[in-house]
């Protein structure tokens, strides 16, 4: 039996009711809603905020950081990720410049959900041996005093990986990892390895969660045919102990389709949430269900069209994106912003990690405006750290991590401090939302 959230998540969160339904914070009309004088001028002094948790910052265009300051909007981390110690909720400004830094070492925080006046983040637990997922995740809310975990949010067996707010306040959409004993006729459990026959599968279950209680569960195993298994097994990522491995979940203004990430497929999708059928896919499948790709500008190049990605996104009307990691040696790291209509997603943009990296895990993309003009993109588990980036792809400003000096000062996880490529990682996702949401 599951316990319910400690005075309901309504109270919890003393969330109102935002503009979007799924809870995450609306962008500004415009990206320059005040001086960029005035925004500045609220800035922490980057060196001496930054430094205590081993993180650099540098401006690349000052001309473009003062037009990205004046943006409506901050920018949150938390950071750094993969952290044997200090770890930070950071708020920052459109060129990058800390504006609030609050300590929230013990956490754990991971992904991270802004809504029109609150900040959650998930605090991981219970993790695999890997460190890829867990098992007992709790949802924390994030302001002035730092993470408050809500423990009673571990009876609900969620991952860390996504977390989408209710707008009012009274739920999340989140994800589980779900062990399944391997037997006859499941699918996945019947993909050839190396090591012989799987024992165990991880299932992607995405589930909502009203008043601390599950009211809607979907299952990838029960919804997804062998077709799109057997193009998972030819993706560059495919991992057949954990098939799918779930990393965003959003649902529409409705709440009636809710579009989620998986990255061992290499593919993302939107369900029907009455039904639990999918809509479509977009990536690395040839199922009937699968959009055809229109790239009338050649934006995507010769390579796949996703390589364990993450942060799918749903930008309102026809229009989405999502953080292609392009792992594995695909490419460099992108965000890839396409229209669907017809059956078809025509791509409207991609944003190229300007230092030409590729990107192992973690990541996201999203726009600081309305008018897209500015995108804060966290590059993942790659050296390139954070930046904004404008959407023709120049970047303005970008936040990493110091590894030599987080490595001197025993900053880091033994993982992260053995493999650069993880102890670079600034932070799970780089979040919009309002100014302020820290205090």
């Amino acid at each position: 039996m599951r316990r319910p959230l400690l005075a309901g998540l309504s109270a919890l969160l003393v969330l109102a009711v935002g503009s979007c339904a799924d809870g995450e914070a609306s962008a500004p009309s415009s990206p320059a809603s005040s001086t960029a004088a005035e925004a500045q001028a609220d800035a922490l002094d980057p060196a001496t905020a930054l430094e205590p948790y081993a993180l650099l910052y540098e401006e690349i265009d000052a001309d473009l950081a003062a037009q990205a300051a004046a943006v409506d909007a901050s920018v949150y981390l938390a950071a750094p990720l993969l952290t044997a110690g200090p770890q930070a909720v950071i708020e920052l400004g459109g060129d990058l410049r800390p504006r609030a830094v609050v300590d929230a070492s013990g956490a754990s925080l991971a992904a991270l959900s802004a809504s029109d006046d609150a900040l959650v983040g998930m605090s991981r637990a219970c993790l695999a041996e890997s460190g890829g997922y867990g098992f007992c995740s709790r949802i924390a809310t994030l302001d002035a005093a730092g993470a408050d975990v809500d423990v009673s949010t571990e009876d609900l067996d969620l991952d860390f990986h996504t977390v989408t707010l209710d707008a009012d306040g009274g739920g999340f959409w989140a994800d589980r990892y779900v062990p399944v004993t391997c037997e006859d006729g499941i699918g996945p459990c019947e993909v050839p390895t190396e090591d012989g026959p799987l024992e165990r599968i991880l299932d992607c279950d995405v589930v909502h969660v009203r008043d601390g209680e599950p009211v809607w569960e979907w299952s990838a195993l029960d919804h997804l045919g062998e077709a799109m298994l057997e193009d998972a097994t030819t993706t560059l990522v495919y991992n057949p102990d954990d098939p799918f491995h779930c990393n965003s979940i959003q649902p529409d203004d409705a709440g009636t389709t809710v579009y989620v990430s998986m990255r061992h497929l290499s593919s993302v999708m939107a369900i029907d949430v009455a039904s639990g059928e999918v809509l479509w896919t977009f990536g690395e499948n040839s199922t009937d269900e699968a959009l055809e790709v229109a790239d009338p500008d050649g934006l995507l190049g010769d390579r796949p069209v996703l390589s364990g990605q993450h942060d799918f996104r749903w930008l309102g009307g026809d229009r989405f994106s999502v953080f292609d990691n392009s792992s594995e040696g695909a490419g460099v790291a992108r965000a890839v912003i396409f229209t669907v209509a017809g059956g078809t997603a025509t791509v409207d943009a991609v944003i190229e990690d300007p230092q030409g990296r590729g990107s192992r895990c973690t990541g996201s993309a999203r726009p600081l405006d309305a008018a897209e003009t500015f995108w804060a993109v966290s590059w993942g588990c790659s050296e390139s750290g954070v930046s904004v980036m404008t959407a023709d792809g120049r970047e303005v400003a970008r936040v990493t991590v110091d590894f030599d000096a987080a490595v001197e000062r025993d900053l880091l996880t033994d993982v992260a401090a053995e493999q650069p490529d993880l102890g670079h990682t600034v932070s799970y996702q780089a979040v919009v939302g309002p100014r302020g949401l820290l205090g």
